[in-house]
């Protein structure tokens, strides 16, 4: 287990986010479904909250 619960938060949602992206935009290519295109921009939306929250911890700007 983390002894940092905050960061394994930020990294659980660059990751998630992350996945998100790397699944739904190709199968929103692929299947031609706009729901996968909507489930990518969230995921990307997910992550870039996971990299302000990570970049905050550590002092760098948001």
């Amino acid at each position: 287990m983390s002894a940092n619960p905050r960061r394994a938060l930020d990294q659980y949602l660059i990751w998630a986010g992350s996945l998100a992206v790397l699944v739904g935009v190709p199968g929103a290519v692929a299947l031609h479904d706009a729901w996968l295109l909507v489930a990518a921009g969230i995921g990307w939306c997910v992550q870039h909250v996971g990299w302000a929250r990570h970049n905050r911890r550590i002092g760098g700007a948001a």
